[in-house]
């Protein structure tokens, strides 16, 4: 605990020692006291790492501390006090200065005045009194305690790191992949069942390695080829099916997935698993339930294709119990030689000694490790380099054998590192306890929240203790959050996250002792209100709180666990207001305004009792749905960070924000609706962090206003429009702002009126004005209507750490710069250049006005490009003295190219391309594209010419590639003259083409076929799923088309509004028409089908839907005896199911829906149906009522997991 006090009373010390607050005391006579406080202070201090040791084995040292704690808490509240006075009478200065008292001004300046000042002085005055007294007797008793004086060891700085999965870096793990590839192999090869996706646990206790030894299975070449599909998801200790099936949706489409219902998200889940043999990784979970996993278990199986796999990390073997189908894989510990290799790999780099005494220390500190991967990396980046005094200490500690932390499950190792961190490091980690397991931690906000709570007192020392928490493994996994192109505007200011290791987080709550909770669940809310024995310790002395959502509940377990003075209350989830919810908020509005020390709050909605809050440091407001902020918040002038991001319908920021001269941040992203900014923010000498800045003509609100701000990070200009010169522009001063590293220029106009808009020359000369500092990374350049970029985009040293380039609607830009010399660019995303017609330009004079051929253009660096909407785009390198150069990418891995219909050719130099995407590119010929060497992913959509025949632009043809796997071929509009389409069809190899879809290809299905129409279809004998869409001219069933497609396993056939289903006369009806490895069958919007042929026994799902003419399903469907799904909707005419439907005795899902014809089912169904786990029943109203409660059937599918009768 003195540790984690340490900074406290330093932080009380600096704030009596602050100028203000020494000049404001001291006019009113209170200097000695101050001096007194400040005295004790520096005592304390030298004595809390004595007390802290005592207080381990002597409760009387331990009770004197949590009164310390307590009176620390109560005198930074009073100087706190005195602080915010010395800032309010500051502020009050400057209006009068400025002789600008308006009505709102005069409100927030009588805030503490109006009633009495001598009150208010008297008040604060005696509860200054009170916390010296309380300190004074707390001083007296620890003369008692005759504690020793230390002091902290200065601070080391450390190199920063990142925890990447790294094969080469790992030890001992080699043989274990090898087995766990070979067994999921073996079993996937050889278990053709959907129903029996099996299941592997790993198992093995915390910090052992078993997420790493999942990555390792999961990132095997082997593994990536065998799977069509590869997921992995965090389950932690929250078993919740719906959060689950929603992360691997969201982990399989890298879309956000917003779905509630469950129905819904089953629905999805099926669309996106598709059928498809994948590998899903379940890493840590804790549930035991058993009925919890066979319903995930069942959602899961109903959509995998034979052969899929799911791996499962876990510590516990009951989980292993439940889950697995296989037997689990107990990972095992290092051994000597494993562990000391793994230590001697995490020390390398850093000049440790090898001398043989140094060599046994460091062996016997190893052996306590006990073969524990996470125990061995703490203490190898613990050990310092050449200093053999502390590897002793760490030997001899008294750590490796307390019986607490046995007791607790804290592993020793990781005490032991934490020991050895200085105090602002310990309660900077301890603090992080307040975030769930496994959720990610954004940097820059730890780094706000230290500060808010006054464990730091920059952002300077905030990294470096981030830093060195990740440098000694406290933290891990921290990663760049990149800035996806589609929510470009909301992610550009997105820092590094990192998440910690469930070892550290036991570790951190461990330390942190009540100071920090978090309310996850209502159970844990309801245990609180109960008062359980495992929260009754948490009653008013919870300091930090974090909460998932806000409920009735929750607020009433914030009363009882929060101190009196709390600092911390963060809302993770938006809370959602409804008419039900008001007395909600109200309630919550009243509980907040209780906790007057407040230092940090997230939440969603303003409150209306916020303006309480005056000492808020940091206040999180996101997502909010708020068009102004309340005047009021101007009073909190010791708020450092202001966070708005997401709030779309803020349409301004209060006046008075000019006044809060503490803020440093300001967070404005993604509040698209804000029409100007407050007049005179420029005032704000402390502000760091603008992410937006929206400009005004108004004097106040213009883009002077930036001159004197030294800000970091990114800033995103809008409305430059509204600058009104080159000289206006000049005076934003951005080439002096050298820590800025991303900068968006937006000039703010619909650009759709601007399409015939003559060239702003104006606008050309604004842009040049606001050149900025060399050492900028991104640039953003959106909307500009010049002609031409300015001259320091043409200089390759203005811009050679630029490694993200943007331009996006620059319509009238006809020239782009030699983009090829930025030797740091790794991103080009090029958009709606409307009059760009060559990627790169050659220059032909030299400055003597001699001819001369530049270099072929070469992108070093370049990695990923995206050229999208460029109608007049023609040619990569425009031609120079008669040559057209070759444009090289060397390390080019990903290109798209979407709609640019002029574009002819594709580069030949792509040596590393991974990711090809062409949509509606209509000149590049399909074998420049089936030319290039593309590793992983080809994808063309659009009208791509397919032949030299200009006539077939009007077809389509789409294309996509995994792989050298796995096919997507689109045929559209193929009516007539289909000779070229077969010549560019042979170009490409038969066993490529897996998936078909054929749409309005009237050709494809000529009653009379011809011979070219015989060959075309003999390049699909490979193909495993064909879709047929549209094809009007379809009349009978498809059999002689479909004769050679043996492979097939997914047949779809859509909207042919004239197939009946009947065979040909060359066919009889006994015939097998659909082969024997058909597996899915979907009939849908086919208005005049009347029957099915015979289905092949490998059918495992059978849907019919919207085919109102249908008058009966196959009568051998009792043959078909691995069907799993049948659905019927939309079939009007149908009255009966066949009788002979025994043999379906696997059926999971029946669905009938809208057959108000159908009566009954058969008694071979009926039999079934206690063994589904879906069933659907809709607008049948003969059997509705059957199925109902009460109904005569409602015994059968009572138990039936999901199901729907109405």
């Amino acid at each position: 605990m003195g540790s984690l006090l340490m900074p406290l009373l330093g932080s009380v010390a600096a704030k009596a020692g602050d100028a203000l607050v020494t000049e404001l005391l001291r006019a009113w006579g209170l200097d000695k006291s101050r001096r007194k406080l400040e005295r004790h202070l520096a005592a304390v201090q030298c004595i809390l790492l004595d007390a802290d040791a005592k207080s381990r084995t002597n409760p009387a040292v331990r009770c004197w501390m949590v009164d310390l704690k307590t009176a620390a808490y109560q005198a930074d509240d009073v100087l706190d006090d005195f602080l915010y006075e010395a800032l309010r009478r500051r502020a009050a200065q400057i209006r009068r200065r400025r002789r600008r008292r308006r009505a709102t001004a005069r409100k927030v300046l009588s805030y503490f005045t109006t009633n009495s000042p001598v009150v208010f002085r008297l008040s604060i005055s005696r509860k200054m009194k009170d916390a010296l007294e309380m300190i004074d007797e707390l001083v007296v008793e620890m003369n008692n305690f005759h504690f020793l004086q230390h002091t902290e060891a200065p601070y080391v700085d450390h190199p920063q790191t990142h925890s990447q999965v790294n094969e080469s870096e790992i030890v001992g793990r080699q043989d274990e992949k090898e087995q766990v590839v070979k067994m999921l192999l073996d079993h996937s090869n050889h278990n053709n069942s959907n129903d029996n996706v099996m299941v592997l646990p790993i198992i093995g206790m915390g910090g052992i390695g078993r997420t790493t030894l999942a990555q390792l299975v999961l990132n095997d070449h082997r593994m990536v080829h065998h799977f069509e599909l590869v997921l992995w998801v965090c389950v932690s200790d929250k078993f919740i099916i719906m959060e689950i099936i929603r992360s691997i949706i969201q982990v399989a489409t890298l879309n956000k997935c917003d779905l509630t219902e469950m129905e819904a998200l089953r629905k999805e889940l099926g669309q996106v698993l598709g059928k498809k043999r994948y590998l899903l990784v379940l890493d840590d979970v804790w549930n035991e339930d058993g009925q919890k996993w066979d319903a995930m278990r069942s959602l899961l199986c109903s959509h995998a294709g034979s052969g899929s796999a799911i791996i499962v990390t876990s510590r516990s073997d009951k989980v292993a119990s439940i889950m697995g189908t296989l037997p689990p894989h107990q990972i095992s510990l290092l051994s000597d030689d494993q562990s000391w290799e793994f230590f001697d790999r995490n020390t390398s780099g850093r000049e440790v000694e090898r001398q043989e005494e140094f060599i046994s220390v460091a062996k016997n500190i190893v052996d306590k490790c006990k073969g524990l991967p996470l125990a061995i990396k703490t203490i190898a980046a613990l050990l310092p380099s050449k200093n053999h005094n502390q590897w002793f200490s760490v030997l001899d500690s008294d750590v490796w054998k307390d019986d607490i932390l046995t007791t607790t499950g804290i592993v020793p190792a990781l005490r032991l590192s934490y020991d050895h961190l200085s105090s602002e490091e310990k309660i900077c980690f301890s603090f992080c306890s307040i975030f769930p397991k496994d959720s990610p931690m954004d940097k820059d906000m730890l780094i706000q929240l230290w500060m808010a709570n006054d464990f730091i007192a920059s952002e300077v020392r905030g990294q470096q203790i981030f830093d060195v928490l990740v440098w000694r493994c406290f933290l891990q996994d921290v990663k760049i959050q990149k800035n996806p192109m589609g929510r470009f505007k909301d992610e550009f200011f997105r820092g590094p996250a990192c998440k910690m290791h469930d070892l550290m987080h036991d570790l951190a709550n461990f330390v942190s002792g009540n100071d920090c909770s978090i309310l996850q669940e209502s159970s844990s809310c309801q245990e609180i209100m109960q008062g359980s024995t495992n929260t009754c310790s948490l009653q008013h002395e919870v300091r930090h709180l974090s909460l998932d959502y806000v409920s009735n509940n929750t607020i009433a377990a914030m009363k009882k666990i929060l101190a009196p003075r709390a600092r911390t209350i963060l809302v993770r989830r938006e809370l959602e207001w409804t008419k039900t919810s008001l007395d909600m908020g109200k309630s919550l509005s009243m509980t907040m305004s209780k906790f007057m020390s407040l230092r940090a709050l997230k939440i969603s909605s303003i409150l209306t009792h916020m303006t309480n809050l005056k000492h808020l440091r940091y206040l999180d407001c996101s997502n909010s749905d708020i068009s102004a902020l309340p005047e009021g918040i101007t009073m909190f002038y010791s708020l450092q960070t202001l966070k708005l991001t997401g709030c779309r319908k803020l349409e301004k920021l209060p006046e008075g924000i000019r006044y809060m001269l503490s803020l440093r941040h300001i967070f404005l992203n993604g509040c698209h609706s804000l029409e100007c900014m407050p007049h005179g923010i420029g005032q704000l000498n402390s502000l760091q962090t603008l992410t937006d800045y929206v400009i005004d003509s108004d004097v106040g609100r213009g883009i002077d206003q930036l001159k004197d701000l030294n800000l970091v990070g990114g800033l995103s200009l809008t409305k430059l429009r509204k600058v009104h010169s080159a000289e206006n522009a000049q005076q934003g001063n951005m080439s002096a702002k050298h820590d800025l590293k991303r900068l968006s220029l937006d000039w703010g106009e619909n650009i759709y009126t601007w399409r015939e808009v003559e060239v702003d020359t104006n606008a050309e000369g604004i842009l040049e004005a606001l050149r900025p500092h060399k050492r900028l990374e991104v640039l953003v350049l959106s909307k500009y209507m010049g002609a031409k970029l300015p001259s320091w985009m043409q200089n390759s040293t203005q811009l050679e750490h630029i490694s993200e380039l943007y331009l996006k609607n620059c319509m009238k830009c006809k020239d782009l710069p030699s983009l090829w010399q930025l030797p740091s660019l790794w991103y080009l995303c090029l958009d709606s250049l409307d009059s760009l017609t060559s990627i790169c330009v050659g220059n032909d004079d030299n400055d003597s006005g001699e001819s001369c051929i530049s270099p072929p253009p070469f992108f070093p660096k370049l990695k990923t490009m995206d050229l999208f909407d460029m109608p007049k785009l023609e040619r990569w390198h425009r031609e120079v003295a008669g040559q057209v150069a070759v444009v090289s990418f060397p390390q080019l891995k990903k290109l798209k190219i979407s709609r640019c219909p002029m574009l002819a050719s594709m580069p030949n130099m792509l040596p590393l391309l991974e990711d090809l995407r062409v949509d509606k590119a209509t000149d590049i010929p399909l074998y420049h594209l089936m030319n290039l060497s593309v590793q992983s992913n080809l994808e063309c959509k659009g009208s791509i010419e397919v032949g030299p025949t200009v006539g077939w632009r009007s077809s389509e043809l789409q294309f996509w590639r995994l792989g050298d796997s796995n096919v997507t071929l689109t045929l559209r509009d193929l009516m007539e003259n289909v000779e070229p389409f077969e010549e560019e069809l042979n170009r490409i190899p038969c066993k490529f083409m897996k998936e078909l879809r054929i749409t309005n290809c009237g050709f494809l299905f000529s009653s009379k076929p011809s011979q070219i129409q015989s060959n075309i279809w003999n390049h699909f004998g490979f193909v495993e799923v064909m879709q047929i869409i549209g094809c009007n001219n379809i009349v009978q069933w498809p059999a002689v088309e479909v004769r050679n497609l043996n492979r097939l396993r997914v047949l779809h056939l859509f909207d042919c509004s004239n197939l009946t289903g009947s065979l040909p006369s060359t066919i009889s009806d006994d015939e097998n028409v659909l082969h024997p490895r058909l597996q899915n069958l979907l009939v849908m919007n086919c208005g005049k089908l009347v029957e099915v042929p015979k289905l092949p026994a490998s059918l495992e799902k059978l849907h019919i839907t919207f085919c109102p003419k249908l008058v009966s399903v196959p009568a051998i469907l009792g043959n078909v005896k691995k069907l799993r799904e049948l659905s019927l909707i939309g079939c009007e005419a149908l009255t009966t199911f066949p009788d002979g439907i025994y043999g379906v005795t696997v059926l999971k899902k029946l669905e009938v829906r809208q057959c108000p014809r159908v009566k009954t089912l058969p008694e071979g169904l009926l039999q079934q149906l206690p063994a589904l786990e879906e069933l659907y029943i809709r607008d049948c109203p003969n059997l509705e009522g059957a199925f109902s409660r009460g109904g005569a059937c409602w015994n059968l599918v009572e138990a039936i997991t999901f199901r729907l009768v109405d």
